[in-house]
């Protein structure tokens, strides 16, 4: 005779089985939620760098008066326009006895506007533009973009009475950057390939003595450098001081090189050492097309440095035909008279290479971070 079943028995045979199905639901609400969580974040985060970029690609777009219009607005507006005689004239919505009328103004003088019926342009109608606390006109607006503030801005410059417009300071920074890019990857390349494969007395000594000039600020070698430059070579206001440094290796770029080609593995060295390769052919044609990701790294890096650099223009150069754009920005907002779009439409164009230069080279840029920093 069998025995009954215990109470435990009874429990562990009415526990729910396990449902695979549930799991994996679980799992992707889980995965969902967390996806969802941290694009959120980051897109919050990035909203901080965004809105401001934002903010100054739609003011470059605006009219000097939607500007300055209060409460601010976003898309810029422009007053509608009508053609009369040969000229245009802005609309408003003047309230009259027979109700609200779209009229021109032809001009508006101490608080009285002058308003025509554009279909009856001969009849002129002087109106008190404010009876008490009422207004009687609003200016009628559309959203439109004003594409003539980029080339207004670029034609003028901050010193138009010298010839120096932002097309001038915009091929300095050209000019600047492209001398700059090339002379960083003609010195640091063969300096980091020293260090990363040849052996050589005091080889770490010296790599720890050029590491320890990255601690060194600006500030303390600006003088120096300055009077260097300025009174012992005379190259004050001339690209000079800006170019030839960049022929002569910096820390920075040295490091970075030299990790990467510690990456390479060394066999491919030997077997071309064993086929008779000399150490240069091994530098120029097995390390160098192997390096293309670093090799994008520095040049962006030094784009961004030259093209932003404020300090070092400031320094040496003197004349404004020799103005960079950072420098000629700088210079246009210190005049009198500010024209806020036109700057702003100059400060996007200074921004658009940036952006342009890491959109097409992203994904080397960030390969060559990562394997910067891998092992061999």
């Amino acid at each position: 005779m069998m025995n009954p079943a215990s109470p435990l028995t009874s429990n562990r045979s009415r526990q729910p089985e396990h449902d695979p199905r549930r799991d994996r639901t679980a799992h992707k609400i889980r995965s969902l939620f967390i996806s969802t969580l941290s694009h959120g974040l980051i897109i919050f985060v990035g909203m901080f760098f965004a809105v401001p970029f934002l903010w100054m690609l739609l003011t470059s777009f605006k009219s000097d008066k939607d500007v300055f219009h209060t409460p601010p607005r976003w898309l810029p507006h422009d007053a509608v326009r009508v053609e009369i005689n040969g000229e245009e004239y802005p609309i408003y919505n003047v309230k009259t006895e027979d109700g609200v009328k779209q009229y021109a103004a032809l001009k508006i003088e101490s608080g009285v506007a002058y308003f025509v019926d554009p279909a009856y342009p001969d009849v002129v109608i002087p109106t008190k533009l404010q009876q008490g606390t009422e207004r009687v006109a609003e200016l009628v607006e559309e959203v439109s973009f004003r594409w003539q503030n980029f080339p207004d801005a670029m034609n003028r410059g901050s010193r138009p009475g010298v010839g120096a417009s932002f097309w001038v300071y915009f091929r300095n920074s050209l000019v600047i950057a492209f001398f700059m890019i090339v002379g960083t990857l003609v010195s640091n390349t063969p300096v980091a390939y020293a260090f990363a494969r040849l052996k050589f007395p005091g080889r770490d000594v010296l790599f720890v003595i050029i590491l320890a000039t990255m601690m060194l600020p600006f500030q303390v070698t600006m003088i120096p450098v300055y009077l260097l430059f300025n009174d012992t070579l005379g190259w004050g206001d001339t690209f000079l001081p800006l170019i030839v440094p960049a022929f002569f290796a910096n820390a920075w770029d040295v490091f970075l090189l030299r990790q990467f080609f510690r990456t390479i593995p060394e066999e491919m060295c030997d077997a071309a050492r064993v086929d008779g390769a000399s150490e240069w052919q091994i530098f120029t044609q097995i390390v160098l097309p192997l390096s293309t990701p670093v090799l994008a790294t520095i040049t962006v890096f030094t784009f961004l440095y030259a093209w932003n650099d404020f300090t070092g223009p400031l320094l040496f150069l003197n004349s404004p035909r020799n103005f960079t754009m950072a420098l000629g920005l700088q210079d246009f907002q210190g005049q009198n008279i500010i024209i806020w779009n036109q700057l702003m439409a100059a400060a996007t164009v200074f921004t658009l290479p940036i952006i342009i230069a890491f959109f097409f080279a992203q994904k080397t840029f960030i390969q060559g971070i990562k394997l910067t920093g891998s092992k061999e």
